[in-house]
């Protein structure tokens, strides 16, 4: 039979050794570090998950904007016979004003605002913004902020609100002429942010070279001030090598720098990359194809319809 414990060894076995308070405390800490590391990493697919719900919400905004405003129709487009592709809205409404491209021809050529009519259905630059998100003036008399209101020439204008998520649009033909009745396919393409100042806009579009290299395509007009461009999930506008075409928006599957003997360079591959090969005429080793690239892309959506 065991010996019976005394009462001193009894009373000794009641706490706690110090040792294993250390074991305890370091467990505690790795417990805790591992949390504090997740933080960050759950705060930005809070970020990422907020934009995306937003950007549904303003794509719905934006396809009943285009129905009630009639601006998916035949007279949206030049009087003057030309059937090149409307590019309106937010961001998007600069490509028609781009003169000399990488592939030497003209984006007038290719794009066009909307007509005089549709542009009179348009509206003002708020059809193109998410006004979610309301903005605040600091009081001077109180440590409570005040609500703030835009002005114009004949007074107190509306509700200002913080520059957050606009949408553009381009409208290309199908089939050609362009008359009532006519295919074409609506793109709308949803920003993360705008400027209300004249010409602002959430970076401007960069015309682009790329060069087929192998089995992907290289870009080497890249600095650090402009990185952000063609990153793997956003989205740029494939200009087509046959006039007969239109521009077709594609998405980058995934990017990564790339250092030649001459500097370095961006290397990126393409989702539905034989398409933009028919497209660009691109296949062979060495050809170019001409994209527009953008920053702050959140979605693009396509849909096929006919004019009205």
């Amino acid at each position: 039979m065991a010996p019976t414990p005394t009462s001193d060894t009894a009373r000794r076995r009641r706490g706690i050794t110090l040792l294993e308070v250390l074991i305890s405390c370091g467990l505690l800490v790795v417990g805790l570090s591992t949390i504090a590391a997740l933080l960050p990493a759950s705060g930005s697919r809070l970020t990422q998950a907020t934009t995306e719900d937003r950007a549904a919400v303003l794509l719905s905004n934006a396809a009943a904007e285009i129905v009630n405003r009639r601006l998916v129709a035949a007279d949206a487009f030049p009087t003057d016979g030309s059937t090149p592709t409307l590019a309106f809205g937010k961001v998007l409404d600069k490509l028609p004003t781009f003169g000399t491209l990488p592939s030497g021809g003209v984006a007038s050529g290719i794009f066009s605002g909307l007509s005089a009519a549709a542009q009179k259905r348009c509206g003002s630059w708020r059809t193109f913004v998410l006004e979610d998100v309301l903005a605040y003036a600091e009081s001077q008399t109180a440590d409570t902020p005040t609500n703030s209101f835009s002005r114009d020439g004949a007074g107190l204008g509306p509700r200002e609100f913080r520059n957050g998520l606009c949408w553009g649009a381009t409208l290309a033909p199908r089939t050609r002429p362009v008359t009532p009745g006519a295919k074409a396919v609506l793109s709308l393409v949803v920003f993360k942010r705008w400027d209300k100042s004249p010409g602002g806009a959430v970076g401007e579009p960069l015309p682009v070279a790329l060069t087929r290299v192998g089995s992907v395509y290289e870009a080497d007009v890249f600095t650090d001030d402009n990185d952000a461009l063609l990153r793997g999930c956003t989205w740029v506008l494939a200009l087509p090598a046959d006039a007969a075409d239109s521009p077709r928006w594609f998405r980058v599957m995934s990017s990564w720098k790339w250092r030649k003997p001459t500097g370095q360079t961006k290397r990126v591959v393409l989702h539905d990359q034989a398409a933009f090969e028919q497209l660009t005429k691109s296949s062979a080793s060495g050809a170019a194809a001409t994209v527009f690239a953008f920053e702050g892309i959140v979605r693009v959506d396509e849909q096929a319809l006919t004019l009205d």
